[in-house]
């Protein structure tokens, strides 16, 4: 999942090439990475490839803070709402 998430948020919004190879530590929001629009282009990606719902009240700078706070988010959701989605993945 962090390989997936970090090759999109790489090839489609980092800007900087100082800082690629993007860590998933790397504070996306801080180091202006992630801005309202590309988070939102990056929840329409993650919903879309994973097939999670990221409801509006997720929105919360501390879930997408970084590629690790993203997985994390995501893994909480998928645990949590999963057993209907067909398979444990």
């Amino acid at each position: 999942m962090e390989v997936v998430i970090n090759d999109y948020i790489s090839r489609e919004f980092v800007h900087d090439a100082a800082l690629l190879p993007l860590a998933n530590a790397t504070p996306l929001l801080e180091t202006g990475v992630l801005d309202s629009l590309s988070l939102l282009k990056l929840v329409l990606f993650v919903q879309e490839r994973f097939g999670i719902v990221v409801a509006d009240v997720d929105l919360v700078p501390e879930d997408f803070a970084s590629v690790d706070a993203i997985c994390a988010y995501l893994r909480g959701k998928a645990g949590g709402t999963a057993g209907h989605a067909g398979g444990h993945g």
